[in-house]
């Protein structure tokens, strides 16, 4: 889900000064170790709980969310796991509906869904109805969805093996458009009657596209309370990785290593500084060099349910996609901004844009992303402890069993 990324692209007239300090802010930045530490330990321990409800939710802080802000909370028993949605790892303007909070928090139950059969359990999903508003952010839990859990015989998923390996990647997608297969397998991703794809793939049409995303990214990066909102939960230091254990960092930004290592041997730039060097991004590299681009479409926009349904869509078409050697990555930037228009009360600049890619069609984008074949490997984002995430004393994380 996710996203303010934060990508540092061309490397202009940049010059490092080698001086008695490069060594130890080296060593400080990671510079040499991307995506390591304990920080990433969730990637790598995810199994340890297997046959438990605590391996679904260790599953579950893996899935897409936006700007990797993590907004879970869960309340785990022997036979129940409730989902909740974290209101204080909100995106402010980015997100004044929590509109992108529910998107992620679909993801979250889908990965748990693809976890419950390999553990040997059948799941009944219910979840809380209603409309998603515009609301002043506000700390404390709001129960989403409870999860039954029932012994059943072990059903290994293909989808379920591929959840380590799903990570967003930003960087260039090789020139190859999708292959009949792999786009029939896209569309089958959708198990909602409510929630449909389009997909956008020859050249005319990925080009009004693009110029729609690109046109959405001017705008927030004209919006000085956007851009402060985005800004606070990029990660630069490896201290702030190892800290907060969230948001978008230098390693996730689609950079090559020489510009990757370059980045954090920098100072950090300002807010404005790094969200043009992501329009440069979103403009040269990211719009161009894709050769599909997505939208997810749903009923109504602001439908809790159907949000939540669409979340899923998205993680289960990205964990499908890993498992065939396809790219994915979210371009919320037009979505993000119809409800950041919304909220003002401004002229809907990005609703009419968006429908105008869409004549004729009733239902609502929510969701939008490209898809290709990536030129480098992607790379894992921080995520918090599972004993962080965990509401009361139900279950510990340590130990991988019930407390």
């Amino acid at each position: 889900m996710m996203n303010r990324r934060q990508f540092l692209g061309g490397a202009g007239a940049i010059t490092l000064v080698l001086a008695g300090g490069s060594v130890w802010r080296s060593t400080e930045q990671g510079v040499f170790q991307r995506a390591r530490g304990d920080a990433y330990t969730p990637w790598h321990d995810w199994r340890e709980s297997d046959g438990t409800p605590l391996a679904l939710v260790k599953a579950g802080i893996l899935a897409a969310n936006p700007h990797n802000t993590q907004p879970w909370a869960f309340r785990v028993t022997e036979d129940r796991i409730a989902l909740y949605a974290d209101r204080s790892r909100h995106l402010g303007s980015f997100d004044p509906y929590r509109r992108e909070m529910y998107l992620g928090l679909g993801c979250v139950l889908e990965n748990m869904m693809q976890a419950a059969g390999p553990n040997g359990y059948s799941v009944s999903l219910t979840v809380v109805p209603g409309e998603l508003k515009l609301v002043q952010p506000s700390d404390g839990m709001a129960l989403v969805a409870e999860l039954k859990l029932d012994p059943a015989q072990v059903a290994p998923s293909t989808l379920h093996e591929a959840i380590e390996r799903r990570h967003t990647q930003r960087g260039p997608y090789r020139n190859v458009q999708l292959e009949a297969t792999q786009r029939s397998g896209l569309l089958a991703q959708v198990e909602d009657e409510r929630i449909g794809i389009r997909l956008f793939e020859e050249r005319e049409e990925r080009e009004r596209f693009g110029s729609v995303v690109v046109r959405a990214t001017r705008a927030i990066i004209d919006d000085h309370v956007m851009v402060a909102d985005s800004e606070r939960w990029f990660r630069h230091s490896r201290r702030d990785i190892d800290e907060y254990r969230d948001g978008p960092t230098l390693d996730t930004a689609g950079l090559s290593p020489a510009m990757t290592a370059l980045a954090k041997m920098l100072p950090r730039p300002d807010a404005e500084t790094n969200h043009r060097y992501w329009l440069n991004a979103t403009e040269k590299v990211q719009v161009p060099s894709a050769p599909a681009l997505g939208l997810i479409l749903v009923d109504d926009l602001y439908d809790i349910e159907q949000t939540l349904a669409a979340g899923r869509t998205w993680q289960r078409m990205h964990l499908w996609a890993t498992t065939q050697g396809l790219a994915m990555q979210p371009l919320n930037q037009p979505v993000e901004r119809v409800d950041r228009e919304a909220e003002q009360g401004a002229e809907p600049v990005a609703r009419r844009d968006l429908e105008n890619l869409l004549p004729g069609e009733r239902r609502r984008p929510t969701f939008a992303f490209r898809v290709g074949v990536a030129t480098s490997t992607g790379w894992p984002s921080p995520r918090r402890r599972v004993a962080d995430t965990l509401i009361a004393d139900d279950i510990t994380a340590s130990g991988g069993g019930m407390a």
